[in-house]
């Protein structure tokens, strides 16, 4: 029995398998402080067993290994005591980690539990919920920790908002299922003095889903707003008018379909060229130089100006080119918009047409009735003189004037070009004179006349001196001795005319009635064009010859145009 406690084979055989077995777990500074603990033991047992080895009982025995086993339980307890405080010390400083690491991402971050309650927030979200929360002061409803976020996203209406959140709700429900990977949403969220948009996503926080997600909100309202700029950019490219993009060597960057459609040229096939390819041979050379010297000192020209199509044809353009500078004020870039005018011209050219045939309509017919009004009262004039035959010279002086005018009247009725022809206003009065007086007038034009126009602002006048003059040659000489007879001729100049008057009779000297007025020619003289018309009196032979001398700018040769 003693053999068998020796303490050479009892105490370090028991205590090495003691120590084995109680250090499986424990951390290094556990570890160190059970074997301080289990040799010390020994070391007294062995100091005990070595003074009287012979004395230890099978019941001293068993109570230093009970000894032994409560020191390894206190072991035990205080190893996971330590442990847990190391655990508790480890996701502290993970907490602590992962919170930093959230508070410098500028988005807005969100964790969530399995079911939907908010577990963390970095500054972001709460700087966000704090300067939109309807409650100054206060953090908006439903973004604090502790609040369920799947509850804010529940809702039956049917405003867009309410739709985007159960959007939201029915997203983070999938990701928490494991029926999504991952949920993304773009969304609009305007306050009440900008326009915002934001881009939602939710992603497992593990391989787990129940183990949570983190949900990030980023602000991407410059993203939104430029990629607005550009979908309106691409719009407004692509209008009616042509545009064209060029740089600062003037070579073609692009061009809009408009540009294709009034040119006939491709993009492909104006890509590195320049615009020289449309200039047109209606416009000079030093034109388009023109046009880009001024678009180079005022960065900008606006005209119109000849360009040809694919096909050779001319069209009118009506457009700008403007330089576009950079920081410095270097031009970069030369943009060209302009539109197809040759329409728009030629509808500007036909209602401008119209509006003149119209208004010479008008104008015709108001001529019209001023020839009848007057011929009218020409008639009562001349039955007035019947009935009255001590003035009727007189009446049938005046009924000859209102013909002669409503001859004036009645030529330009019937033509559409200003003025009337010298031929036939002469034989319109003429014709006019021989009815009212009965007398016959022999009218000569020769067959290869050229006609001659009067100066429509000298018609009335025209008119009225020549009605004056024939009827003084009819009252002087044609009524009684029956002869009056009328030439026509080229005179000076290739418009320059001749009229001739002839009349049997003699001029009146006034020499036996030196205070006696000559109403007629005094009327013509005050009646008669300043500049293009002389008139002479000559007696030839037993006729009096009246000489009429007219010239520009009283009449002029009749053009096609």
């Amino acid at each position: 029995m003693r053999r068998l406690c020796k303490p050479s084979v009892y105490c370090p055989a028991g205590l090495q398998s003691f120590i084995r077995m109680t250090s499986t777990d424990t951390s290094f500074n556990a570890k160190h402080a059970l074997r301080q603990q289990a040799e010390k033991v020994a070391r007294e047992r062995t100091a005990d067993a070595s003074e009287g080895a012979e004395d230890l009982s099978p019941s001293a025995m068993l109570k230093v290994i009970q000894e032994l086993r409560v020191h390894q339980i206190e072991l035990e307890m205080q190893n996971k005591a330590l442990r847990r405080t190391q655990d508790e010390r480890d996701t502290a400083q993970r907490h602590a980690l992962d919170l930093e690491i959230l508070n410098s991402i500028n988005a807005e971050i969100v964790v969530l539990d399995q079911h939907g309650y908010i577990r963390m927030v970095n500054e972001p979200w709460q700087r966000f919920a704090l300067e939109n929360s309807s409650t100054l002061g206060t953090t908006a409803p439903h973004a604090g920790i502790g609040a369920n976020y799947l509850a804010a996203c529940q809702t039956d209406s049917n405003d867009p908002s309410d739709i985007i959140a159960r959007t939201v709700h029915d997203g983070i429900q999938a990701v928490l299922a494991g029926m999504l990977p991952s949920f993304t949403l773009e969304y609009p969220c305007h306050s009440p003095n900008q326009q915002r948009w934001f881009s939602m996503r939710a992603l497992p926080l593990s391989g787990n889903p129940k183990d949570g997600i983190t949900i990030t909100h980023t602000d991407i309202t410059q993203y939104k707003q430029a990629e607005e700029a550009l979908r309106i950019a691409a719009v407004a490219f692509e209008v009616q008018e042509a545009i064209v993009v060029m740089d600062s060597q003037r070579q073609v960057l692009r061009v809009n379909q408009a540009f294709t459609d009034i040119t006939g040229y491709s993009e492909q096939e104006m890509l590195g060229k320049t615009t020289a390819i449309l200039r047109s041979e209606k416009e000079a050379e030093s034109v388009y130089e023109d046009v880009w010297h001024e678009a180079v000192a005022h960065q900008s020209h606006r005209g119109t100006h000849w360009l040809q199509h694919k096909s050779g044809k001319d069209f009118l353009a009506r457009g700008t080119l403007t330089a576009v500078p950079n920081e410095q004020n270097h031009t970069t870039h030369y943009v060209i918009t302009f539109s197809d005018q040759t329409l728009a011209m030629a509808q500007k050219q036909q209602r401008l047409q119209d509006e003149a045939t119209q208004r010479e309509a008008l104008v015709r017919e108001v001529h019209h009735r001023i020839q009848n009004n007057l011929q009218g009262i020409g008639g009562l004039l001349q039955q007035f003189a019947s009935q009255k035959p001590e003035i009727a010279d007189q009446m049938q002086l005046v009924a000859g004037h209102l013909k002669g005018i409503s001859v004036i009247h009645g030529l330009q009725g019937r033509h559409d070009k200003p003025g009337v022809r010298l031929c036939e206003l002469t034989r319109e009065i003429v014709q006019a004179t021989s009815d009212i007086w009965q007398t016959a007038i022999d009218l000569d034009i020769p067959t290869d006349w050229v006609i001659r126009r009067v100066a429509e602002k000298e018609a009335v006048s025209m008119a009225m001196v020549l009605n004056e003059l024939i009827v003084n040659a009819v009252k002087h000489g044609g009524k009684a001795l029956g002869h009056v007879s009328i030439t026509l001729r080229q005179s000076q100049g290739v418009e320059g005319v001749e009229l001739s008057i002839f009349n049997a009779g003699y001029l009146r000297n006034n020499k036996n009635r030196p205070t006696a007025h000559h109403h007629g020619l005094q009327l013509v003289e005050s009646l008669r064009p300043r500049e293009g018309l002389t008139i002479t009196l000559a007696q030839r032979g037993h006729e009096v010859h009246t000489l009429l001398l007219i010239t520009a700018p009283v009449i002029a040769l009749e053009t096609d145009h």
